[in-house]
């Protein structure tokens, strides 16, 4: 199977955030014997929206993530920081999934001059329980 690497944020029972590399699978297209194709791998998501360094000015305090989801980088950098003080820079193409829904949350902050520009998806339930599964 073939995956993609990405930075997880999560929160421990007693409401710490932590981060952690976490594999991804990758949906893969399958066409059959008629032409017809579709995407096995594909999970559920329940909305998305563009942020850029503008929205996201506040983000340097505690937060969590509010809704389990992706977000992936697509312009410019950004830092994002757990509750135990690791700090991770993410730039175009990097992926982090966002489980931090409860606990005190984690903080972050576009870097350097130019603008950032991040794509965020909600998870399906069944897709956020999948994930969360990847953390044991």
């Amino acid at each position: 199977m073939t995956t993609w690497p990405a930075l997880c944020i999560y929160a421990l029972p007693d409401g710490q955030s932590r981060l952690i590399d976490i594999d991804l699978p990758v949906t893969r297209k399958v066409t059959g014997p008629d032409g017809a194709s579709h995407w096995e791998g594909v999970a559920a998501a329940t909305h998305w929206g563009l942020a850029g360094s503008a929205s996201s000015a506040s983000h340097h305090e505690w937060h969590t993530c509010g809704q389990a989801g992706l977000s992936i980088t697509l312009r410019g950098t950004w830092e994002i920081e757990a509750s135990d003080g690791t700090r991770r820079a993410l730039g175009p193409g990097d992926v982090l999934v966002m489980l931090d829904t409860t606990g005190q949350g984690h903080r972050s902050w576009p870097q350097g001059e130019g603008d950032t520009m991040v794509i965020g998806m909600g998870l399906g339930e069944d897709t956020e329980r999948e994930m969360r599964a990847r953390l044991r």
